[in-house]
């Protein structure tokens, strides 16, 4: 993991039992509800980039993120993202839904996300986020073909890869 930089973040924020996801209104995934995150700007660490591109896409100030693993999805090209979570203060408010440059945002219970009807729900995210509540850090894979998820493993990532990332 010590050499490995992907070059994405997502972060899920949750508060209570709801979570903050955005309905993206361009690619990638158009129109498919899911955390919040970018690109890593040269000479930025993983976590940095998830707090600003959180306070971008959002307006919330993130004071702490913890890192919740990573996604590989390999389509045409292989894409790597840094996963990361974050407890949103019950005193700390964000009104939803609300219109974005990005999409829409809007609060959403775990059981909605994980619902096995919910097709509105980027398709890894059911994959991952019961692991990234309750289980070790791990790497997930996702492999596609034309945009159907056809494979999907779990690895779980060496006790060193939370100092690689910072």
């Amino acid at each position: 993991m010590a050499d490995v930089h992907y070059p994405y973040t997502l972060c899920l924020i949750r508060q209570d039992d709801q979570f903050l996801l955005l309905n993206r209104q361009k690619q990638p995934a158009m129109g498919m509800w899911n955390g919040v995150g970018g690109k890593i700007e040269p000479n930025e660490t993983p976590t940095a980039a998830v707090i600003r591109e959180t306070f971008e896409e959002t307006g919330i100030a993130l004071a702490e993120v913890r890192f919740a693993g990573t996604v590989v999805l390999r389509a045409e090209q292989a894409v790597g993202i840094y996963l990361y979570l974050a407890d949103l203060p019950i005193d700390q408010t964000l009104a939803t839904p609300l219109a974005t440059r990005e999409g829409i945002l809007d609060w959403k219970s775990l059981n909605w996300i994980l619902d096995p009807d919910n097709i509105g729900i980027i398709s890894n995210l059911k994959h991952y986020l019961p692991n990234i509540l309750n289980g070790p850090l791990c790497r997930h894979t996702f492999d596609y073909n034309q945009h159907q998820l056809t494979d999907y493993t779990t690895d779980v990532l060496p006790e060193d890869a939370l100092q690689s990332i910072h």
